[in-house]
């Protein structure tokens, strides 16, 4: 599998010639790293990140015609500034999973599905301690296009949770299913906010979304705990049950690191 190390301002690749990766590293210190990535064949990307410090990032994903693409990022730092911007060209499909475990978080991700039949899923799971923001705009170009977007955040300690996220459709974009999912759990009493947008020009479109923000429910920890579980080693296993599909997609040695992860966390 294809791999790209982030860690601070030093970026390196192991990837295959399914990927044309190109690096602008930044020339000083209000500059930004950025890195364009262009998918050529059948292929998956592992992305991680490891940073102590203040991250700055300017990420570009281009995925030709006739392309599966599965993405998966493990990202593990202090304070984070990234924007994505992906391009799904025709009959592409791109799965997008992301695992965060962020002090301060500021992200915006826009997703052009510029040909007919693109189709992305989302998935978004994160461990907050602190401010996260998490922006996303899907622009449905073409008609048969399908964006299914599933966003999952989890607030610890001072953790408090964002979610910005917007599908357009314009008149005359036909037969498209634009579909949200969004959710945040609370360890806190910290305020926390879901803006669910969908703004569609267009009749002929199948457009769902959902918000839930809340507490894991206390039968869920009684019923762990007069099993004889700790209440903190309870909440660990509800928190590995709500991103269970993150940890499914990846491989082996990348979902025992996360189990290990989170474990670190709790």
């Amino acid at each position: 599998m294809n791999k790209i190390i982030v860690n601070g301002d030093s970026v390196t690749l192991n990837t295959n010639s399914s990927l044309d990766i190109k690096v602008i590293e930044k020339q000083d210190i209000f500059d930004i790293t950025k890195i364009e990535i262009n998918v050529l064949k059948n292929t998956s990307l592992i992305i991680e990140y490891n940073n102590k410090e203040e991250s700055k990032l300017d990420i570009c994903i281009k995925v030709k015609e006739n392309i599966n693409f599965k993405l998966y990022e493990l990202r593990c730092e202090e304070k984070v500034k990234v924007q994505y911007k992906y391009y799904l060209d025709t009959n592409s499909n791109t799965l997008v999973n992301k695992f965060y475990n962020c002090n301060k978080l500021k992200e915006l991700d826009v997703i052009y599905l510029n040909g007919e039949n693109a189709e992305i899923n989302y998935n978004y799971n994160s461990i907050s301690k602190d401010k996260q923001d998490l922006d996303i705009v899907v622009y449905h170009m073409c008609k048969n296009t399908i964006s299914n977007l599933n966003n999952k955040a989890v607030n610890l300690l001072n953790g408090k949770t964002k979610f910005n996220v917007t599908g357009m459709v314009y008149n005359g974009i036909k037969n498209c299913i634009v579909n949200q999912n969004n959710r945040i759990i609370n360890l806190n009493d910290k305020k926390c906010t879901i803006n669910p947008i969908l703004i569609i020009d267009e009749n002929d479109v199948e457009a769902n979304h959902s918000a839930l923000i809340g507490k894991f429910s206390d039968s869920e920890l009684f019923y762990l705990m007069s099993r004889g579980i700790t209440e903190e080693k309870a909440k660990e296993l509800i928190i590995m049950g709500f991103i269970d599909r993150f940890r499914e997609e990846l491989p082996m040695e990348y979902a025992v690191e996360l189990n290990q992860l989170i474990k670190r966390n709790l």
